[in-house]
C-alpha cells in the first residue's frame, strides 16, 4: 500500500467545536473522538459506514458530543472506550434512556492490547485528565512492519486528587510513527 498511515481532521478544538479525527491505518478507518455537534462532514462518502470503529479518549462533551447522532445514523458502528468513560458518557446524554446509554460503548481494559479488527490492536493507557481518560495506542500489523500511532485527548502529567498523571515511562520505547496530542490543556 502506498499510504499505510493517513489522518483527516474533522475538528481540532477550534472555538466551540470539539475534537474529531479520522485515521487510516492500512485498510482500517478509525475515528478518534467525536466532539463535533454537526456530524454531516463525517457521514459524507460512498461507504456504508464513515469508519470501521470509533475510539473515545474521555467523557467530556468536546470529545463525545456527536456520539449520539453518530450512533443513531450508524447503529452498527462499534464505539470503544475505557470502562470508566463508558459509565460517565451517559451523563452527557440526558435524551437517552438509561439502558440505551449504558450499552452505547464497549469498554476496553487498561494496559491490555486488544485486537479489535484483524491486524489492528488497541491499547489504552490512563491519561490523568479525569477518571477514565485514556491515551490510545493503535498498532497496525502489516506484512512489512508494524505501524504505531498514539493519540491523547486531554491529559495531565501530574497527579490530581482524582487520578494519577499520565505515566510517560509506560510509553517510552514504543517506536511511534505518529503522535497526536490534543493540546487545549
Amino acid at each position: 500500500m502506498a499510504n499505510e498511515l493517513e489522518c483527516l481532521l474533522y475538528s481540532v478544538q477550534h472555538e466551540d467545536e470539539g475534537v474529531c479525527l479520522a485515521v487510516k491505518m492500512g485498510p482500517h478507518r478509525i475515528l478518534l473522538d467525536c466532539g463535533v455537534a454537526d456530524i454531516s462532514p463525517i457521514t459524507k462518502g460512498n461507504s456504508p459506514l464513515p469508519a470501521d470503529l470509533v475510539l473515545i479518549s474521555h467523557a467530556h462533551p468536546d470529545h463525545s458530543r456527536g456520539l449520539v447522532a453518530l450512533n443513531r445514523a450508524f447503529p452498527l458502528l462499534p464505539v470503544y472506550t475505557s470502562e470508566v468513560t463508558s459509565k460517565l458518557l451517559p451523563l452527557n446524554w440526558k435524551e437517552l434512556e438509561t439502558a440505551e446509554a449504558l450499552t452505547f460503548c464497549q469498554a476496553l481494559p487498561l494496559r491490555s492490547p486488544i485486537e479489535v479488527q484483524e491486524n489492528l490492536v488497541v491499547e489504552l493507557f490512563p491519561a490523568g485528565h479525569l477518571p477514565g481518560a485514556v491515551a490510545i495506542l493503535l498498532t497496525y500489523q502489516s506484512p512489512e512492519r508494524d505501524y504505531r500511532l498514539l493519540y491523547t485527548g486531554d491529559f495531565f502529567l501530574s497527579n490530581s486528587r482524582l487520578v494519577d498523571g499520565l505515566r510517560l515511562e509506560e510509553l517510552r520505547g514504543l517506536n511511534l510513527d505518529v503522535l497526536l496530542i490534543e493540546g487545549s490543556y
